[in-house]
């Protein structure tokens, strides 16, 4: 099978490692804007089943062209790339993945179509959204009935390089924090204030206790849909330090963050446009990143009539991370979360048409290949 895979940042890279290394892959096919950025991703990777093409994945004939022959799409771009780059797979009879949502809900409106071809489509495979999903399905398949599902996101790094840094996505960093977020509470989704819900939470692996806020996330609208069990309250957390609300702040309130254009000179810019070109990307931060992230996922409910909180919890050092590497600790995670949900779409013939979200997966399956790939989830039961 060819692969296509949209975007070589530092997680595209991680996704290209593990597909290439993969006997179920016979190619990759790397596109990027940046056509640079993709050969050197195709060096690190090796060229034996590589190959760089330059994509604009906003142009509908470049991706349609690209699109033909090809097994298996992986969009690790941006997320607004999404419903053309779906769109063009369903035309062409070609499985999809992508690693996070540009609207939580339409995607799942094309599942009558995609069941119709028979072709399978898995959104939101990542870190988180992704492993966090598929963690919350296997501890719930372990209960009875659920109670509740909590997901924190923990991180402790920093750089001596630069103040300020997002270690996924920038775009989809300020969008997840601009956003007044949604939890699932009593049984239907509420919104609460942005930055609201602070909570200090104790990370595992000498993370100790860090500030986590609500912010807008795919699993708080997906879980409760396709978990069941009488489920009553999910939410997503994610640890942000005073420093990055400080930063995140000033930005907003010199209208930094802004997308309505403004004159400068004689041309026109959007201030967010210039925030986020400024702002390093993943791919460029090096070996002066330092820290841990972490993702935990907290499932409570009964089994036999007795209390069960199940506990499952993935964790990588950035430094060392990148040592072996070559990307920041919470790349790795990203892109080995959406390279093992890319592979369980490639050999799960149960999957035989429709949209899936990472929830529906065999999840036991899910773990041993991301497993394969070299994260190691700890489960923890009590």
């Amino acid at each position: 099978m060819e692969v296509l895979l949209v975007g070589t940042g530092g997680v595209g890279t991680v996704i290209a490692r593990h597909l290439a290394a993969s006997d179920r892959v016979d190619s990759v096919v790397l596109a990027d804007i940046d056509i640079k950025q993709a050969e050197r991703v195709a060096r690190k990777v090796g060229r034996r089943k590589t190959r760089s093409v330059k994509l604009d994945a906003g142009n509908q004939k470049q991706v349609d062209r690209l699109m033909k022959g090809k097994g298996l799409v992986v969009n690790s771009s941006l997320p607004r790339f999404n419903e053309m780059l779906m769109t063009s797979a369903l035309r062409h009879g070609v499985k999809y993945a992508d690693l996070a949502l540009d609207d939580e809900v339409k995607p799942y409106k094309q599942n009558g179509a995609w069941k119709k071809r028979g072709i399978s489509a898995l959104i939101g495979i990542g870190e988180d959204p992704g492993i966090s999903n598929v963690a919350a399905r296997y501890a719930s398949d372990q209960m009875d009935s659920v109670e509740s599902i909590r997901i924190r996101d923990g991180e402790t790094a920093s750089s001596g390089k630069y103040p300020f840094v997002c270690l996924f996505s920038p775009a989809t960093f300020i969008q997840e924090t601009m956003e007044e977020p949604v939890k699932f509470l009593d049984g239907k989704l509420q919104k609460i204030g942005r930055l609201s819900d602070r909570e200090m939470y104790d990370f595992p692996e000498g993370i100790g206790e860090l500030p986590v806020y609500s912010v807008n996330h795919e699993e708080v609208y997906s879980l409760p849909r396709n978990i069941g069990k009488g489920v009553q309250y999910v939410d997503f957390k994610l640890a942000l330090t005073d420093d990055t609300l400080k930063y995140l702040d000033v930005l907003n309130s010199l209208g930094l963050m802004s997308d309505k254009p403004v004159s400068v000179g004689r041309a026109e810019i959007r201030p967010r446009d210039l925030t986020l070109k400024l702002i390093p990307q993943p791919a460029a931060l090096g070996s002066d990143i330092t820290g841990k992230a972490v993702l935990l996922i907290e499932v409570e409910g009964s089994r036999n009539g007795r209390h069960v909180r199940h506990t499952i919890y993935c964790h990588i050092d950035h430094g060392e991370s990148y040592r072996r590497y070559g990307v920041t600790g919470t790349s790795f995670l990203t892109g080995t979360g959406a390279a093992a949900g890319a592979l369980q779409l490639i050999e799960d013939e149960n999957l035989r048409g429709g949209v899936y979200a990472p929830e529906q997966l065999d999840a036991a399956r899910y773990f041993e290949i991301l497993e394969d790939l070299g994260v190691k989830p700890v489960h923890i039961e009590e």
